[in-house]
């Protein structure tokens, strides 16, 4: 019975010592980025990025914030995973860790129901002005369509930013966009003449 109130305690141990990778909270595409660690009991910390190009930067030396917080400021320049791979010297003893962060266009993730509700809406307004045969509602419908398509060219598609899929799924709802409010407008001249 000792034997195994011993196993179990020793195998609880050691499966607090495994961690998950932790992450680091999300980057803005072109935006100032401050990646951190803590090490209270380190006298350096070296950082390397990779990102799905590659490595961009490599072997760099991470500033020491106080208090054993270390920050190293960095501009993602492409939409992805990043992955920090460092080393320190934890309590004099050379140890090493690695961690992530995502890269978006906005610096949120999981946005796709944000489009989808954008699009459900204007497609909603944009139906009830041509029930009702009002031409100013259903032109208000289409600037959430310009909004949606506009947003995906420039911030591409939750974590997504593609220039063939992305651009042209933006390209296609700006197209219809323009289409029906240059088609609400032509009907709005025609009947007011």
């Amino acid at each position: 019975m000792k034997k195994v109130l011993l196993i179990l305690i020793i195998g609880m141990f050691m499966i607090s010592c495994i961690s998950a990778l932790d992450t680091l909270p999300t980057a803005k595409l072109n935006s100032k980025y401050l990646i951190t660690q803590t090490c209270a009991s380190c006298s350096y910390i070296n950082i390397s990025v990779k990102c799905l190009d590659g490595f961009v930067l490599n072997n760099v030396e991470m500033n020491n914030n106080g208090s054993g917080v270390w920050v190293y400021s960095y501009t993602p320049l492409e939409i992805g995973r990043c992955d920090v791979i460092g080393k320190g010297d934890l309590s004099g003893v050379d140890t090493s860790f690695a961690t992530y962060f995502n890269v978006t266009g906005s610096g949120f993730t999981e946005t796709l129901g944000f489009y989808i509700l954008i699009l459900v809406l204007s497609l909603g307004i944009i139906i009830f002005g041509i029930i009702i045969s009002d031409a100013p509602i259903t032109v208000l419908g289409s600037i959430g369509l310009y909004f949606v398509g506009l947003w995906i060219l420039f911030n591409g598609i939750d974590n997504l930013k593609d220039p063939v899929y992305t651009w042209a799924i933006g390209v296609i709802i700006l197209g219809l966009a323009f289409y029906i409010s240059s088609k609400s407008v032509y009907e709005l001249i025609v009947d007011y003449n």
